[in-house]
């Protein structure tokens, strides 16, 4: 979802930018709203217009309209004007732990480091330490973050990964209180390279479930974790997201994990066509669910052909 991934980037550039020049609240709404973004299950750019945005807890109507701008333009005015104003402070470098906009600016200034590549060089030749507030062990935790980053960005040949999903996957319905379990995304897609793994879990107690995942030998280190979602680095730092589903949910939920986007958004356009309404909870008219236990039920619902994980890529074929 390289929408929300850009968008909650640029966002979190305004907020450095704001917090320079001492501007009070807002830099905290577009941080929040920055979260909301990398956390989100879909993305942004199939929510609809702003209204539909504002809908979503931390997303307001500053922000809403500056998601809309960005969809529509490429851009965001407000952030360019910041930029002319007061300098470009590097959005790359503000994703690494331990670096806020000060330690970013003077980064830029005394050693022209720009990216998370040019810090790591950086660090790795021992630049950082002799600058103000920094030590050799703090030039050390900050090339780790920057590694982390590095890491986190890269796609993984999928037979190299095979194992530690099924690992995962083991563990995972091991664990009480899970009753199914399943990947999805690329993954299920079988695709040649994984950036990160997709997992539902069906669960009558996801806060319960969650903790124990979390708890797992196999998991390194928790990156988000609450409501139905909990996010997790293996040790070769493959991310994992798992989401909880209700039994009920689990056709809908799994359908729409496994598709890639224009596949999803074809299929939407094929309920709006009835009337209806696709999302990852169900197949619905109104307040009625039409089919959402099974993805074949879905399928036929709609007047499609099963259509294998395998291939849920593009748009569907005009009938």
């Amino acid at each position: 979802m390289e929408n929300n991934k850009r968008i909650a980037s640029l966002f979190r550039q305004i907020a450095a930018l704001l917090d320079e020049q001492g501007v009070a609240f807002k830099p905290n709404a577009y941080r929040r709203a920055a979260q909301v973004l990398d956390d989100l299950d879909k993305d942004v750019a199939e929510l609809g217009d702003e209204k539909e945005l504002q809908k979503i807890s931390g997303i307001g109507e500053a922000t809403a309209a500056k998601i809309v701008e960005y969809l529509q333009t490429g851009t965001i005015k407000n952030l360019e004007k910041l930029r002319a104003e007061f300098g470009d402070i590097s959005a790359e470098l503000l994703d690494i732990d331990d670096m806020g906009p000060k330690r970013v600016r003077e980064f830029q200034k005394e050693l022209g480091i720009k990216t998370v590549a040019d810090l790591i060089k950086a660090a790795e030749e021992g630049k950082l330490r002799n600058l103000s507030r920094m030590s050799e062990h703090l030039e050390q935790k900050i090339l780790e973050n920057a590694r982390k980053v590095t890491e986190r960005s890269k796609r993984y040949p999928r037979e190299e990964i095979v194992s530690d999903v099924e690992e995962i996957l083991k563990a995972v319905r091991a664990v009480p209180g899970v009753e199914k379990a399943e990947a999805a995304g690329s993954y299920r897609r079988q695709k040649p390279t994984v950036g990160d793994v997709d997992i539902l879990v069906v669960t009558k107690d996801p806060e319960k479930v969650i903790d124990l995942v979390a708890h797992l030998p196999l998991v390194k280190e928790v990156v988000a974790k609450g409501g139905t979602k909990l996010s997790f680095n293996l040790q070769n730092l493959l991310r994992v997201d798992i989401r909880f589903v209700k039994e009920e949910e689990w056709g809908s939920a799994l359908l729409y994990f496994t598709g890639d986007k224009e596949h999803n958004i074809s299929l939407r356009k094929k309920a709006i066509e009835r009337g209806w309404k696709l999302n990852e909870y169900c197949l619905s008219e109104g307040e009625k669910v039409i089919a959402q236990k099974s993805e074949e039920e879905i399928y036929t619902a709609l007047g499609l052909p099963w259509v294998d994980p395998t291939k849920r890529t593009g748009v569907l074929p005009v009938s």
